[in-house]
C-alpha cells in the first residue's frame, strides 16, 4: 500500500503543568472520593463470558447470546451501543477470528455480524468496519451496519491489518499489526489511498490525532496538517490506555509505572489532555497503587471520566473529587469496559 507522509510545521511547545515531587512512600492504593449509590451508567465488561455490571445494585449478569468457555473477549463502543468481540482459541498463542455481537439492549439477544479479525466504529456510528477472512489466506475490508446489513463485499486487505476508527477524513488502520514493522495509516476506505501515515497513532478524533514520539506526544490537526509537540506531564511511567472523550475535545491518558521506584509496586496516573489548548489536567487522587492490567478507562454519556480499578469511579473535570461506587467487580476481566446509560 502506497502511503503519503505529510510534512507540517511546528509551533511553540505548550508548557505542561509542573510535575509534583517524587513521593518517598508508595501512593495510596484507594481512590479518594465521595461514596454514591447511583452512577447513572452500567458497564459492559470483557469478562468470560462477557457481562454487564450495574454499579448501583452491585449485580453482574452475563450478556445473553455471548459464547461461554475458554475464549478471549473484548468490548468496544459504537456510538451508544456496546459491541462484543469473542474469539475462540486455536492453540496456545493462536486465536480464531472473533464473533461480533451488537447489543441494542444488553438484556436482549444481540445482533450478530459474523466473524472478523478486527473491528472499528464507523464515522457516523451506524456501523463498523471489519477485516474478514476471504479464503486462501486472503482478507477483505468491509462495512457492515449495526443491524447486519453489508455494503457490498468490500475491498481486498491484508490479514495482518487492524482497523482502528473512522473519522470524516478517513479510516485509521494499523498495517502489519502486532509486529515490529507496524505503522498507522489514515486511508480513504473507498479506494485504499493513504491520506496520512505515522509510526504510532495513539488516538484519533474528528479533527485531531495524538501521536507517539520518542519521549513526548504530538497533536496532528487533520484540518490544516499542523503538528504540535506536547510534553508528557510526568517524568516516570509510560503512556498506556489513551481514550478520547465522546465529544472528541480531550483524551484521557493512563501513565503506568510497573516498577515504582524500582520496586514491584505498580502505579497508575491518569491525566486529561485538552486537544484545543494542549493543556493537561491531573485526575484527583493520582497516582494510585493498582495492578495495571485491571484498570479500565472510559467516558460516560454525560462527559464524566470513568475509572474501573477495585471500585467504579467517575469524575467531571470541573469537580474536585471522584464519585465512587464500591461494588463487587468480576475477578477475571481484561482492561476494557464500555459505559451505557442506566436505562
Amino acid at each position: 500500500m502506497a502511503a503519503v507522509l505529510v510534512l507540517a510545521g511546528c509551533t511553540a511547545t505548550p508548557q505542561p503543568a509542573p510535575a509534583p515531587p517524587e513521593p518517598t512512600s508508595p501512593p495510596p492504593s484507594k481512590l479518594d472520593g465521595i461514596p454514591v449509590d447511583y452512577t447513572g451508567f452500567r458497564l459492559i465488561m470483557a469478562t468470560s463470558p462477557p457481562s454487564m455490571l450495574d454499579p448501583a445494585k452491585g449485580v453482574t449478569t452475563p450478556l445473553p447470546g455471548a459464547p461461554s468457555g475458554d475464549r478471549v473477549n473484548d468490548v468496544i463502543r459504537v456510538g451508544k451501543f456496546p459491541v462484543v468481540l469473542s474469539a475462540g482459541r486455536c492453540g496456545p498463542s493462536c486465536l480464531e477470528p472473533s464473533e461480533v455481537f451488537v447489543y441494542g439492549d444488553p438484556k436482549n439477544e444481540p445482533w450478530k455480524l459474523g466473524k472478523a479479525r478486527s473491528v472499528a466504529p464507523s464515522a457516523d456510528e451506524t456501523g463498523v468496519w471489519l477485516i474478514r477472512d476471504d479464503g486462501n489466506d486472503l482478507c477483505r475490508l468491509q462495512f457492515v451496519s449495526l443491524l447486519g446489513a453489508e455494503r457490498g463485499r468490500g475491498r481486498p486487505a491484508s490479514c495482518t491489518t487492524a482497523v482502528r476508527r473512522e473519522v470524516p477524513q478517513g479510516l485509521l488502520i494499523t498495517v502489519n499489526a502486532g509486529t515490529a514493522t507496524a505503522e498507522d495509516v489514515l486511508i480513504d476506505p473507498a479506494t485504499g489511498r493513504a491520506v496520512h501515515q505515522f509510526p504510532r497513532v495513539l488516538a484519533i478524533t474528528k479533527d485531531r490525532m495524538l501521536l507517539a514520539e520518542l519521549t513526548e506526544f504530538s497533536v496532528f490537526d487533520l484540518r490544516n496538517s499542523q503538528r504540535t509537540p506536547v510534553r508528557w506531564p510526568v517524568t516516570n511511567g509510560k503512556p498506556g490506555q489513551v481514550v478520547p472523550s465522546r465529544d472528541g475535545y480531550k483524551v484521557a491518558v493512563l501513565f503506568g509505572d510497573p516498577a515504582w521506584q524500582g520496586t514491584s509496586t505498580q502505579t497508575a496516573d491518569v491525566w486529561v489532555l485538552a486537544l484545543d489548548t494542549l493543556t493537561w489536567t491531573r485526575a484527583p487522587s493520582m497516582p494510585i497503587v493498582t495492578p495495571l492490567n485491571r484498570v479500565a478507562v472510559e467516558w460516560s454519556e454525560d462527559d464524566a471520566l470513568v475509572l474501573v480499578t477495585d471500585v467504579v469511579a467517575s469524575w467531571w473535570l470541573d469537580r474536585p473529587q471522584w464519585t465512587i461506587a464500591k461494588t463487587p467487580l468480576p475477578a477475571e476481566r481484561n482492561p476494557s469496559a464500555v459505559t451505557i446509560a442506566q436505562g
